[in-house]
């Protein structure tokens, strides 16, 4: 649902900038200037994944079977 300028006179859509996307694209840049490829990356997640395995850290996997499919609601 898009706000009119009547509801909110002070919101300017050309310079408003949301914090949370700010954030997701800062976290990003650093992340594409630390790796240069997407296997470099998820060695280093590979990594910090068997680290934390032997500081105890466990991970449960993911059972694809017990997936509950997500119904479309009306509005899409």
């Amino acid at each position: 649902m898009k706000e009119t300028p009547e509801k909110h006179p002070e919101f300017d859509p050309e310079t408003y900038t949301d914090p949370i996307l700010e954030e997701c694209y800062r976290i990003k840049a650093e992340l594409s200037a630390k790796f240069k490829t997407l296997d470099e990356f998820f060695a280093y997640v590979k990594a910090l994944e068997e680290e934390d395995k032997r500081k105890g850290i466990k991970y449960i996997p993911y059972d694809p079977s017990k997936r509950i499919p997500v119904e479309k609601s009306d509005d899409d």
